[in-house]
């Protein structure tokens, strides 16, 4: 099932301005047997902001985890790097708040689990 989960995003190393809601990031959940990234899709959204710009810090906004098996990844208070649109050797990442996750879209209870 997908995860809905309220967010701070940190962006020191975005290229360019990204206008929001951008719908097919990935973000790095862990590392494969083969020592590849694992790479899943998320959905972000900041309330009150059109545009994510580079240097951004700390920026409260909502993140679907859009994966069928997000539930099994996805945790209260960890930090997860954006996998690509940022530059080499960037932190930019997306950390779930602790009382901030849920159900994806479509299901009930979609604040509040966690």
């Amino acid at each position: 099932m997908s995860v809905r989960a309220k967010v701070t995003l940190r962006l020191p190393g975005l290229r360019q301005p990204m206008a929001l809601p951008v719908r097919s990031l990935l973000v790095r959940i862990g590392t494969l047997d083969d020592d590849r990234p694992h790479l899943r899709g998320v959905e972000i959204d900041a309330v009150e902001r059109v545009t994510l710009h580079p240097g951004d810090d700390e920026v409260p906004a909502v993140v679907e985890f859009w994966y069928e098996d997000a539930d099994r990844y996805v945790r209260p208070g960890v930090e997860y790097r954006l996998g690509y649109g940022v530059t080499s050797g960037s932190s930019s990442s997306v950390k779930c708040w602790r009382s901030g996750l849920g159900q994806g879209r479509g299901e009930a209870g979609a604040e509040g689990r966690g």
